[in-house]
C-alpha cells in the first residue's frame, strides 16, 4: 500500500499561507475589539483636553475654600441665597455644569478679538439686546476679563441668555441683585456628562459612571486635590456606534482579503523558489545512485541549497576517482598476479609435457614464485585493512634506533650484492609503537632503496628528535626522481621504474602500504629530494609521553 505523503514545497506553501492568515486574523481581531472597548474612553480623554479652562477654574474654587463641599455651598449661597434641602440637592447637580458654562464663556472670549466699552453699542446693535440685557452681561462675566470688541453670541434671541425665568429684580436676602447665568450653547455636551471625585475617587456632584471614566487630577499648589470625571459620549449598543464598527468591520475585512491575496501569492512565489532547486538535487542523487558520476547540478544561490549543490558536485567527483581508483586497483591486482601464475604454470606444464624434469633448480624457481605470489597477497590484505582502518597494531614502548640497527644488519648482505655503501648514524629514544609493523616499514624502506639505487651508490640514515617528535631519513643516491614521480609515490603499484621493479621483484605496494601503517602508529610518512641525488623518505613519530 502507497503512503500518501505532502511534497516539502506543498508543505511550505500551506506553512506560509495558513500561518500569515492566523497572524492577520488574530491581530486584526485583537484590533476590532481592542478599538470597541477602549475607543469611547479615548474619545473622552480627548475630550478632557478641553476642559483647560474649567480644571483651572475649579483649582482656584478649592484654593479658597480648601474643601468642595463648602465651595459648592458658598457658591450656591452666592448665586441663589438661602436654599432648602431639596432646592440644594438640584442646586449641587447644577453647580457643576455653571462651573463649566463659565469655563466655556472664558474660552471663547479669548478666541475672540477684544473690545473697549465704547463699541458695547456694536453688540447691543448685533444682539438686538435691550439696555438692561448687556447690563447683566457686564454682571455675569467673571471679574478678570473685560468686555470684547466685535462679540457675537451664538443666540437667535435674547431671551436665550437667561438660566431661568426669574425677573432681573430678584434680590438675594442681604439686598443684593442676584446675578443672571447667561448659557452659552453646549455643542460637544459635555457638561451633561461631568462629575467631581475628591482625592479618594468619593463621588461628590455630576453624572457618575459605573466603568471607562476618564479623570483629570486637579492639582493645587503641587497637590491633588481631586479629579475630574467625564463619561464617555459612546456607547457599543446605541446606533451610531453600531454603524461605525460595522464600517470597521468591513474596512478590516478589504484589510483581511488583501492580505490573504498577497499571502498566498508570496507563498506560492516562495514555494517554487525552494522546489526547483529541490528538484534538481534529487535529480542528481538519483544520478549518483545510477552510477553517473559525471553529472552536475548547477544552482546558483548563495545559501544553504547553493552549498549543498556544491557539496553534492564534490561528491560526485570523489566517487568518480574512488569508482576509478577501484577499477584500477583490479585491474593491477590481475595483472600482478597474472606474471607469478603464468611462470608457475608455464614451468609445470612443461613439467608434465617432459620438457623440464622435476630438479631442485626447477623447485626453487617455482618456490621464488610462490613466495612473490604470497607477499603479494599479504601486502595486499594489510593494505586493505589499513585503509578499511581495521589494521591489527600491538603497542609496546620501543628503542626504534635498535630496531633499524638490527634490519641494517640483516640488508648488509645484500647491499653488498648490490654493491651500495651503507652508513648510519642515530641516537637511542623511547616510542610507544607496534614493533613489528615499525620493522615491516622500515624493511619496505631500506628494500626500496636497494632496488633503484644504482650499483656503487650509497645509502645514509640518521635520525634526529626535538622535545616532541622523533625522525629517522633514509637517502639514497640516483637514479634521481622528477616533481612528478615523487608526487605519486605511495600510491597502490606505482612504480618509478616499471620493468627494473619488476626484475628485482618490486609489486609497487611497498611505500603505499608503508604509508598505511605509519598513520595507523600515529607516525607520518613522506618523500622529497636526497641531498645524494636520490630519494629521502622521511618517518616520523610522536614520542612517547611519558618519557
Amino acid at each position: 500500500m502507497k503512503v500518501f505523503r505532502i511534497p516539502i514545497a506543498l508543505r511550505l506553501f500551506l506553512t506560509v499561507l495558513l500561518t500569515t492568515v492566523l497572524l492577520t486574523t488574530v491581530s486584526l481581531g485583537v484590533l476590532h475589539w481592542a478599538m470597541q472597548k477602549n475607543f469611547a474612553k479615548y474619545v473622552a480623554d480627548v475630550e478632557m483636553q478641553k476642559l483647560d479652562h474649567l480644571m483651572a477654574n475649579l483649582a482656584e474654587v478649592y484654593a479658597v475654600h480648601h474643601d468642595w463641599g463648602n465651595a459648592i455651598q458658598a457658591q450656591i449661597l452666592q448665586i441663589e441665597g438661602n436654599a432648602g434641602p431639596d432646592d440644594y440637592d438640584r442646586l449641587s447637580r447644577w453647580w457643576l455644569r455653571r462651573q463649566y458654562d463659565i469655563a466655556l464663556q472664558q474660552r471663547y472670549f479669548e478666541e475672540h478679538t477684544l473690545m473697549n466699552s465704547d463699541n458695547l453699542t456694536k453688540t447691543q446693535e448685533k444682539q438686538g439686546l435691550t439696555e438692561e440685557e448687556l447690563e447683566l452681561i457686564r454682571m455675569n462675566l467673571p471679574s478678570e476679563f473685560q468686555p470684547f470688541e466685535g462679540l457675537v453670541f451664538p443666540l437667535n434671541s435674547s431671551q436665550n441668555l437667561f438660566r431661568n425665568d426669574k425677573s432681573t429684580n430678584d434680590t438675594l436676602a442681604n439686598g443684593k441683585k442676584k446675578k443672571q447665568y447667561i448659557a452659552i450653547p453646549d455643542r460637544l455636551g459635555l457638561s451633561s456628562r461631568l462629575s467631581l471625585y475628591d482625592l479618594n475617587h468619593q463621588f461628590i456632584v455630576g453624572e457618575p459612571a459605573l466603568d471607562q471614566m476618564s479623570y483629570r487630577p486637579i492639582v493645587v499648589d503641587g497637590k491633588i486635590a481631586g479629579y475630574l470625571g467625564l463619561k464617555p459620549v459612546l456607547d457599543q449598543d446605541d446606533a451610531s456606534s453600531i454603524n461605525f464598527f460595522s464600517n470597521q468591520k468591513r474596512y478590516l475585512f478589504l484589510v483581511y482579503a488583501v492580505t490573504f491575496l498577497v499571502s498566498l501569492i508570496a507563498a506560492s512565489l516562495l514555494a517554487t523558489y525552494f522546489k526547483i532547486p529541490i528538484q534538481r538535487l534529487l535529480n542528481g542523487t538519483r544520478e549518483l545512485t545510477k552510477g553517473n558520476y559525471l553529472h552536475q547540478v548547477k544552482i546558483n544561490r548563495n545559501d544553504e541549497l547553493g552549498d549543498l549543490s556544491n557539496e553534492l558536485n564534490q561528491l560526485a567527483i570523489i566517487l568518480d576517482h574512488h569508482e576509478t581508483s577501484r577499477r584500477q586497483w583490479v585491474a593491477d591486482t590481475s595483472h600482478e598476479l597474472k606474471t607469478p601464475l603464468a611462470v608457475l604454470q608455464a614451468q609445470i606444464e612443461a613439467m608434465q609435457d617432459g620438457i623440464r624434469k622435476p630438479s631442485t633448480e626447477h623447485f626453487a624457481s617455482m618456490l621464488r614464485q610462490v613466495t612473490s605470489l604470497k607477499k603479494l597477497t599479504q601486502d595486499l590484505a594489510d593494505l586493505a585493512q589499513a585503509e578499511a582502518m581495521q589494521l591489527k597494531c600491538y603497542f609496546s614502548e620501543v628503542n626504534p634506533w635498535t630496531v633499524i640497527q638490527q634490519e641494517i644488519e640483516n640488508f648488509r648482505p645484500k647491499f653488498e650484492q648490490a654493491n651500495l655503501t651503507i652508513s648510519a648514524e642515530g641516537e637511542n629514544s623511547l616510542l610507544k609503537i607496534d614493533i613489528d609493523r615499525f620493522k615491516q616499514i622500515i624493511v619496505n624502506l631500506i628494500g626500496n632503496s636497494i632496488r633503484y639505487t644504482e650499483a656503487g651508490g650509497q645509502v645514509h640514515i640518521h635520525t634526529e628528535q626535538s622535545a616532541t617528535h622523533w625522525t629517522v631519513y633514509v637517502d639514497d643516491s640516483p637514479l634521481g626522481l622528477t616533481d612528478e614521480q615523487l608526487a605519486n609515490l605511495g600510491q597502490r603499484f606505482y612504480r618509478v621504474d616499471d620493468s627494473r621493479t619488476r626484475s628485482t621483484g618490486g609489486t609497487g605496494l611497498g611505500l603505499a602500504l608503508s604509508a598505511k601503517i605509519t598513520e595507523a602508529l600515529g607516525g607520518q610518512l613522506s618523500f622529497d629530494h636526497s641531498p645524494l641525488g636520490g630519494l629521502r623518505c622521511k618517518l616520523t613519530f610522536p614520542k612517547d609521553i611519558k618519557q
